[in-house]
């Protein structure tokens, strides 16, 4: 966790300013990474622990640099893999345009200007993303066609986990979704698991 504070569960977040956050978040990922555990900066651009619970809640918030700092150390220090991506609808220094997050083109964009690690979304059953659309298959959509490379998805049911498979097929085969973008994010994730991509 990268957040700089945690209203919601209260213990979320390590104590101090950007800067401190800043550095144990660094030296917690080269302990995970020393050890062969990927680890994720998360919830990217900020301030998710802070309005309302986006697990109950469609969340705004207005996103500040000290909110995106940690990140920017974390990319610029070559010590983040991943970084998962928040359902909040963000303002100011990141601004979705108002929709959340994980499902903003332009949001996932702009991380992917200056990294190329894997870009993880938060789990897409919270309500705080799910209720903003009308139906699942929207949100599948959505945040593969807005650049996540790994889409969190816990449903039980392995036939809606197929759903969602054929969901994102289908808009890859109409154009929707781009498959050089499907194949990048494959790649992505083979090189994080070590695996050389020629």
């Amino acid at each position: 966790m990268v957040d700089l504070k945690d209203d919601i569960w209260k213990c979320r977040s390590f104590p101090g300013d950007e800067a401190k956050i800043s550095e144990l978040a660094q030296a917690y990922l080269t302990g995970l990474q020393t050890q062969q555990v990927l680890g994720t900066a998360k919830h990217y651009p900020g301030k998710t622990l802070i309005v309302k619970d986006p697990h109950k809640y469609v969340v705004a918030a207005e996103i500040g640099k000290k909110d995106v700092y940690p990140y920017q150390y974390l990319v610029e220090k070559g010590e983040v893999k991943a970084i998962m991506v928040s359902h909040v609808i963000s303002s100011g220094q990141i601004d979705s345009s108002g929709i959340p997050a994980v499902a903003s083109k332009k949001v996932l964009d702009e991380l992917r200007a200056n990294y190329d690690g894997l870009i993880v979304s938060d789990e897409i059953h919270m309500l705080g993303l799910k209720n903003y659309y009308r139906s699942l298959d929207e949100v599948y959509v959505a945040v593969f066609k807005a650049g996540n490379d790994v889409v969190l998805n816990f449903d039980n049911d392995p036939n809606e986990i197929y759903h969602m498979i054929q969901v994102v097929k289908a808009a890859v085969e109409r154009g929707e979704i781009p498959l050089a973008q499907i194949d990048a994010s494959v790649t992505r994730i083979l090189e994080a698991k070590g695996f050389k991509v020629v």
